[in-house]
């Protein structure tokens, strides 16, 4: 008995604790694989899912199948001496989940790569591109296909979202609807725009809202602005009068100042009289003595001598030279021809006698004068004073003998004073400005305060940034141009109309934004579609988004398919495992008869059918009867593609809808995806980037001309949603040279606008040699040069 037990065991290959590990492993496993065909359908069969979303159903249906197809070989392969110990046995398992789950990972989306999308054609990813377009107006309501038994009320259930996962893959494999629904693009894809936009109504028009909350607070924080800016505005005024008044205060004070520097003058000119008034007495005495003693040329010696005396003395005195005369004061004795009653009495009728002769005579009216000198100091004071005038003057910068604060304030000094002293504060008045002129002053003070404010307010601007005007109205703030930079930046390129005002009702945003964004976008996206199928060749702008609509189509149909089967299958397989379980450890009494070999799998085979035939003949979906549209899909399917995978596809149909709800309550209940977005996603994301660019390097445009135009096209596209067009010119050198360009539909004209990207440009003439040559077309080369050859 000890005998046949040893046998079972080595004939089992590994130890039960293992067999029990894998069998929870594998059901284990079966969960997150469930919730992953659950996501997917979601996913590929909603209405509009986003990138983000598309991302992590990816990397979680690689991760997940790396871990199931992991389990699959381990259990295979970890048998006999493998196993022999729990080291070795966790070794072997470590060794072959390091081989396997890269390879499967890593290996699925590089077969996909290498086999489907990177051979396609420029013509398959443009097709690839509307169908799906064309499935996700369908999804939308956008378009309806007569027969085609798709609601979209029901849009979220298992039929519905297993049919439109699968659908993009039936238009694309079907040439005939193809070419049938050309003349529908423009209807399809405007349908299809206008529903996406009124499904997205609301978040467009919340996000409009959060832009027109920072546009009003910006207007309140410009209007406090503006109120500063017309506050220091009306100061103008009390500026000028508070400048007048401090000018008249000036005036005031420089007459104070004058009438101080007489007094001052007056003072100095009297003390300078007592000094002098008896030396320049004596000086005279002097100068007479010397008139009375001599006679020629010893007179003159003295005079000179008694006038040196007296220059030395002013000298000292700090009194100008002037002559020695200029002291005399002139006394009148009697006017010839006249006398008085009381002289004439006096002298007993002499004088009166005497005026008849000077009548008589002619001399009548002559004076008697005599010069006399005097030490009187009050004579000498004015006389002083008159000397300093000039010195007064050049002092005070005003004469001496102004008499009152009216005649100061209107002497032309007085304003040049003024004007000079204003200058100093900034306020320039002209030559010819005087006192008198109170306005102008004034005037010239509100301009100064106004430009100072300007300069202020512009100053304040070209810190922000911002070339803006104050007392802009509500209008014209808005629909200033930095006010509509800012609300593109918010809104985006592709939501953004211009103007857009921020004080639109929902009404006149739908009308004014959304309506125009339609026809924007409809126009965008039947060019897109339409482009020039180089455009979708290697190396064109649109080739990697024609990958990416042929990834979106061909993958989801397979991966669901293979993931169905996985599920399928594991779940069949457990009750066959837990069995085995059960009876691991029973011995082996006799031998198996030959025949007993094959037991195991033909079960495994007539299972497997039964996995496929059970739903193909006992289930059903609207989707696959005769009277159904897709029922021609898969027929057309059947013809054009391989009867077997038209087969698959019928049974993804009637077993997905089934399947589906189970794993969306796993992930409803266990947040599998969440988990995994919350946990994973990033490093995972990290790690396939790493890897798949050096497994699968994007192809690099050698042409660095062309790298740079595709570039602009990217960004172009990134940015507003829109290819860029851009004026398209050929200089060839012969004047009367025939112009064609091959890959587009309209006749070349020159500065026509065409998107960048590539173009096949010919040049002919007659007797010249026919040129062909691919140019790239940018921005920055918008004129292209063929010359061609004389034959």
């Amino acid at each position: 008995m000890t005998e046949e037990t040893q046998v079972s065991t080595n004939k089992q290959g590994k130890p039960k604790w293992l067999a029990i590990t894998f069998f929870v492993l594998t059901l284990l496993y079966l969960i997150p694989e469930v919730v992953f065909n659950a996501k997917l359908v979601e996913v590929a069969g909603g209405m509009d899912a986003d990138e983000e979303a598309l991302h992590l159903v990816e990397l979680f249906g690689r991760s997940i199948s790396g871990i199931g197809v992991t389990l699959l070989i381990a259990d295979l392969l970890l048998k006999g001496k493998i196993v022999k110990t729990i080291p070795r046995t966790l070794i072997s398992f470590a060794v072959v989940a390091a081989i396997v789950w890269p390879t499967v990972f890593f290996g699925q989306k590089l077969a996909v790569d290498k086999i489907l999308v990177e051979p396609s054609t420029a013509k398959q990813r443009q097709e690839a591109f509307f169908s799906s377009v064309l499935r996700s107006s369908l999804a939308a309501n956008a378009v309806q296909i007569n027969g085609l038994p798709y609601i979209p009320e029901h849009a979220t259930s298992p039929t519905e979202m297993t049919f439109l996962a699968m659908m993009g893959g039936l238009v694309y494999a079907n040439d005939d609807f193809i070419v049938h629904v050309e003349d529908k693009k423009r209807a399809i894809l405007n349908r299809y725009i206008e529903n996406r936009a009124n499904n997205q109504f609301e978040q467009h028009f919340t996000n409009y809202k959060a832009m027109r909350v920072q546009v009003v607070d910006a207007y309140k924080e410009y209007q406090q602005g503006v109120k500063r800016y017309n506050q220091q505005m009306g100061m103008a005024n009390k500026h000028a009068n508070e400048g007048w008044e401090e000018i008249e205060t000036q005036i005031a004070q420089g007459w104070k100042s004058y009438q101080n520097a007489e007094k001052a003058y007056l003072a100095r000119a009297e003390a300078r009289a007592q000094d002098v008034a008896s030396k320049i007495f004596d000086h005279f005495k002097s100068r007479n003595r010397c008139i009375d003693r001599y006679k020629g040329s010893r007179e003159q010696s003295c005079i000179a001598k008694v006038e040196k005396s007296y220059a030395k003395t002013l000298s000292k005195a700090g009194i100008p030279y002037v002559d020695m005369d200029y002291w005399l004061t002139k006394k009148v004795k009697r006017t010839k021809g006249e006398t008085s009653f009381g002289e004439a009495a006096s002298t007993l009728g002499l004088s009166a006698i005497l005026a008849g002769l000077e009548i008589m005579s002619g001399d009548s009216g002559k004076q008697d004068v005599s010069w006399i000198y005097t030490n009187e100091v009050a004579f000498y004071t004015p006389r002083i004073l008159n000397l300093w005038k000039g010195k007064f003057e050049k002092e005070t910068g005003y004469p001496m003998g102004i008499e009152n604060i009216r005649t100061f304030r209107s002497h032309p000094v007085t304003s040049k004073k003024v004007r000079e002293r204003v200058k100093r504060k900034g306020i320039h008045l002209k030559s010819s400005w005087t006192v008198a002129q109170i306005t102008t002053f004034k005037n010239t003070v509100k301009n100064k305060v106004r430009i100072e404010v300007k300069r202020e307010w512009n100053k304040e601007m070209a810190k922000r940034g911002i070339d803006m005007k104050p007392n802009l109205s509500w209008k014209a703030f808005q629909t200033h141009s930095h006010t509509q930079q800012q609300i593109a930046s918010q809104m985006g390129q592709r939501n953004y109309v211009k103007p857009m005002m921020a004080d639109w009702n929902n009404k006149q945003f739908y009308n004014k934004v959304i309506k125009t964004n339609i026809q924007r976008e409809t126009e965008y996206w039947l060019r897109y579609i339409e482009s020039a199928r180089s455009q979708f060749a290697d190396g064109g702008p649109l080739a990697e988004n024609g990958k990416s609509a042929l990834r979106s189509i061909i993958v989801p149909p397979i991966s669901m398919s293979l993931s169905l089967l996985l599920i399928l299958l594991t779940v069949v397989k457990l009750p066959f495992k837990f069995w085995a379980l059960i009876d691991y450890d029973k011995p082996v009494v006799r031998q198996p008869k030959p025949w007993e070999k094959f037991v195991g799998p033909l079960l495994s085979i007539l299972v497997l059918g039964l996995v496929f035939v059970i739903p193909l003949t006992m289930g059903s979906s609207k989707f696959t009867k005769e009277q159904s549209t897709t029922s021609y899909f898969l027929d057309k399917f059947d013809e054009k593609v391989s009867p077997v995978g038209s087969l698959a596809l019928k049974w993804v149909l009637h077993t997905q809808p089934v399947v589906q709800p189970v794993g969306a309550r796993f992930d409803q209940n266990m947040r599998i995806t969440e988990l995994f977005k919350t946990h994973l996603e990033s490093s995972i994301h990290h790690l396939d980037t790493t890897i798949m660019a050096k497994l699968n390097p994007v192809t690099a445009v050698t042409d660095a001309t062309m790298q740079q135009s595709l570039e602009e096209q990217r960004q172009a596209i990134q940015k507003t949603g829109q290819l860029k067009d851009v004026p398209f010119a050929v200089k060839t050198n012969v004047k009367q040279a025939r112009i064609r360009v091959l890959n587009i539909g309209p006749v070349y004209k020159s500065g026509m606008e065409l998107p960048a990207g590539n173009y096949h440009v010919e040049v002919s003439a007659p007797g010249y040699k026919t040129t062909k040559k691919w140019v790239s077309h940018g921005q920055n080369h918008a004129t292209h040069t063929v010359n061609i050859e004389s034959l």
